[in-house]
């Protein structure tokens, strides 16, 4: 059998068993409704813990009354603060307030809450009925207005943590078929066919495309539901990133799939899988920790180094993808030392794998599995 016929058989074999199991059709449907709920949830009850609005001079107090009347009515508090004006600055600055009402101006750090907007403007426009045309407040930010920063950030998020599950879950796939493959003594029956190597590729190859379809049926998923509900602005730019995301998702399983098989073929059951595969899954969980930091800081020297360790680039790339961080050079360049990478572990990953998969008395160590393919 030829080695491409060989992978290919392994790999359609792998997608057939999953797909079957009942397990991944339940899984699959609960996860696409969590991130509907998600979604539909975020947009219906976000945003209602009130407002806190400063006022720097006695032309602005009956405004902000105004809007704080008018915010009961509407089931919001909206609390008044008095600020000196020499304050303002320091005040709107450190952002302690939502927004600061200064002769006829509101504002604020970054884009002020479009419905607390909606109750100045109006109670401006009341409290100054008897003017012909009273001219609408003007609204004045420290940073740079995005407004769809909000959206892009828990979209981000959200993104980064299906990542992670995704690696986390995937990786655990491939090693758990393997020491069941072990332990059923089936691996030798296999092996009589193809060749360590070719099972290995074909085993990652499959488990691979199945997490790729199913990460690409939640992205749909997620996305549409947020056009649906005006969660979410879905531009063309924002599917790209999404689309560059997945694609990091690729070079992610890449890099740690061979690792997980590895640390399957070194133990023969399944009770000690997960004490040779925590290693990894920390890896993968100081990786997505990171990305917190990373998501705070998206320019910072953390974020420019991380994006170069193929071990942390899966999760703390795509974050900066969709919210505009990381530029076209660096996205390029680190999806490169990732593939890179990940190309140098697979023939590593393969002699170990070869090394240790029949071995089914005892755990097998890092150097005998090494030794044995050698051998």
């Amino acid at each position: 059998m030829r080695a491409r016929d060989a992978v290919r058989l392994v790999a359609r074999r792998e997608i057939t068993e999953r797909v079957r199991e009942r397990s991944f059709l339940i899984s699959t449907s609960i996860m696409a409704i969590i991130v509907v709920l998600v979604i539909v949830l975020s947009t219906v009850l976000g945003g209602d813990e009130g407002f806190d609005v400063g006022v720097a001079d006695a032309g602005s107090r009956p405004v902000a009354e105004a809007a704080a009347a008018a915010a009961r009515s509407a089931g919001t508090e909206l609390r008044v603060h008095e600020i000196p004006p020499s304050r303002v600055g320091a005040t709107v600055k450190d952002g302690d307030l939502d927004v600061v009402l200064e002769r006829g101006v509101i504002r604020s750090q970054g884009a002020p809450d479009e419905q607390l907007v909606a109750l100045l403007q109006a109670a401006h426009a009341a409290v100054e009925a008897r003017a012909p045309a009273p001219p609408p407040l003007e609204v004045r930010t420290v940073e740079r207005v995005d407004p769809d920063a909000d959206a892009e950030a828990g979209f981000a998020f959200f993104v980064v943590l299906l990542l992670y599950g995704q690696l986390l879950t995937y990786g655990y796939w491939v090693a758990s078929g393997v020491v069941e493959e072990k332990a059923s003594r089936v691996i030798e029956i296999i092996l009589a066919t193809v060749r360590p190597r070719q099972l290995l590729a074909g085993k990652v190859l499959g488990l691979g495309l199945l997490a790729l379809g199913h990460l690409m049926l939640i992205a749909v998923v997620g996305l549409t539901a947020a056009a649906l509900t005006g969660a979410l602005d879905v531009t063309g730019s924002m599917v790209t990133a999404t689309a560059l995301a997945v694609a990091w998702f690729v070079a992610g399983y890449a890099f740690y799939s061979c690792a997980f098989a590895c640390a399957g073929a070194l133990v023969p059951r399944q009770e000690e899988l997960q004490s040779v595969t925590m290693p990894l899954s920390m890896l993968i969980l100081i990786s997505f920790f990171v990305s917190f930091a990373v998501n705070e800081n998206p320019d910072g020297t953390l974020a420019h180094v991380t994006a170069f360790i193929p071990a942390t680039a899966p999760i703390t790339m795509p974050g900066r993808i969709i919210t505009g961080d990381a530029p076209a050079l660096e996205i390029a360049g680190a999806f490169a030392v990732t593939l890179a990478a990940a190309a140098l572990l697979i023939p590593l990953a393969a002699r170990i794998y070869e090394g240790g998969v029949l071995r089914t008395g005892s755990a097998v160590k890092l150097r005998e599995a090494w030794r044995a393919a050698r051998a």
